[in-house]
């Protein structure tokens, strides 16, 4: 699979696992971001198709088999809880939880092409583009969500660790983050560091973690679910 990615002054084919790697080189600017996704958009998911991409489908069946309100497992689920997809890209997340019977699922994403993408699934109860978790989004209030996922955003180029922070904000005390992490982000940046902070901080409490799970050919991806306090 051949995608063409537009530049300022050029243009470049590269295969499905370049146009991957491009995005980790990013410099986690908005503008960057915002540019090479808008750009992407519409190719993205064959891209990730072809590079065996898994982590939508393996996340949503982790948030799915978390205990949520009043330690509710998997046989007992309640459809109607609020989530927020964080960094919804082309609506992969939602697909994956619209089949497990969310139907309250908001997603924003920093890319409008994306947030356009994503709108054509029809999973998604609302949509917002041009959301930096880099900062406050003041979009999504404070104490708005029972849980709030993100995969494929703690990755390389993107958002540092501390964006867990603006996830945590927008998510009701009692509720659930739960995110991915690519396994060569983890390695090279302070997340761990991070989730240590903010539990000294009694801000989440990290109730459960894979380590090395399902997320793509070249990499697995460690997966972390945390109660907000």
């Amino acid at each position: 699979m051949k995608t063409t990615i537009a530049e300022p002054n050029s243009a470049k084919t590269v295969n499905s696992f370049d146009a991957i790697k491009e995005a980790h080189k990013l410099s986690g600017k908005a503008e960057e971001l915002k540019e090479y996704y808008d750009q992407w958009s519409m190719g993205y998911d064959q891209d990730v198709e072809n590079e065996d991409y898994c982590g939508p489908d393996y996340i949503a069946t982790y948030l799915d088999l978390l205990p949520k309100q009043d330690g509710k497992f998997l046989n007992l689920r309640n459809p109607e809880i609020e989530i927020l997809d964080a960094g919804c890209g082309t609506g992969l997340v939602g697909i994956a939880l619209r089949r497990k019977g969310y139907q309250n699922v908001d997603g924003f994403d920093l890319s409008h092409g994306m947030v356009e993408e994503a709108e054509k699934t029809e999973a998604y109860r609302n949509l917002t583009g041009g959301c930096d978790m880099t900062k406050p989004i003041v979009a999504y209030p404070d104490n708005r969500y029972d849980a709030a996922i993100s995969c494929g955003v703690f990755t390389l180029g993107h958002v540092p660790p501390t964006a867990l922070e603006e996830m945590i904000r927008f998510t009701k005390p009692g509720g659930l983050v739960v995110v991915s992490t690519r396994k060569s982000y983890y390695d090279s940046t302070d997340f761990q560091g991070v989730c240590d902070q903010l539990q000294a901080e009694n801000k989440a409490k990290l109730v459960s973690s894979i380590m090395d799970g399902p997320y793509i050919a070249e990499e697995g991806a460690h997966y972390w679910a945390f109660k907000v306090c």
